[in-house]
């Protein structure tokens, strides 16, 4: 018979945990997937189950208590994490966007929602949410959690970037380049677009 697990942290820790998986489900329904898209897609998949989901279980449940701040901090991050996914998710629906390190680039460029203000808002909530895991569980494997996924998902939008240029679109994408930020928005007036896309 195992031993029961504690209810604090383990109300906040599971939680936490499955915010991971669900970018993986709903990746899953929003992202165009073709075949030969496997190596890109194991990759998400490393990142969001095994240093996400599994970092998150192992490390929370197997390391003590969670203060109340670190708790609320990481659930505030993590919030915040989600709505901006699904806004970013909503906005793209149905607009042929493919998962990352495919080279595929949407039919048209987007300019509406999330994407009027920062060029990569998907991989901006992927960052804050592991920054939510960080300030949850601080320590160095969590450390290491963050700056491994904050390289992979800068490697992944400078590849988007290149992907951008090389098209139809690349015209299109400089000047959209020229308005707005990569993750932050740009804080002078001139960086938002007046466009819809």
């Amino acid at each position: 018979m195992g031993f029961p697990l504690p209810l604090w942290p383990t109300a906040f820790i599971l939680p936490l945990a499955l915010c991971f998986y669900y970018f993986l489900l709903a990746g899953g329904r929003t992202f165009e997937f073709d075949e030969g898209d496997e190596g890109p897609a194991m990759l998400a998949q490393f990142s969001f189950a095994a240093t996400g989901m599994g970092g998150t279980l192992v490390l929370g449940l197997g390391g003590g208590s969670v203060p109340p701040w670190h708790a609320l901090g990481g659930g505030v991050l993590m919030a915040c994490a989600i709505a901006l996914y699904e806004w970013a998710r909503h906005t793209i629906w149905n607009r042929g966007f493919h998962i990352a390190w495919t080279g595929e680039v949407p039919d048209a460029l987007c300019e509406k929602g999330p994407y009027r203000f920062i060029r990569h808002p998907l991989y901006t909530s992927y960052g804050l949410a592991f920054a939510a895991q960080l300030v949850a569980l601080p320590s160095l494997w969590t450390i290491a959690i963050f700056l491994f996924n904050a390289g992979l998902y800068t490697h992944a939008a400078f590849d988007d970037e290149r992907s951008l240029a090389r098209s139809a679109l690349a015209g299109d994408y400089a000047g959209y380049k020229r308005r707005t930020g990569m993750f932050l928005p740009r804080l002078s007036a001139r960086g938002t677009s007046r466009r819809g896309g």
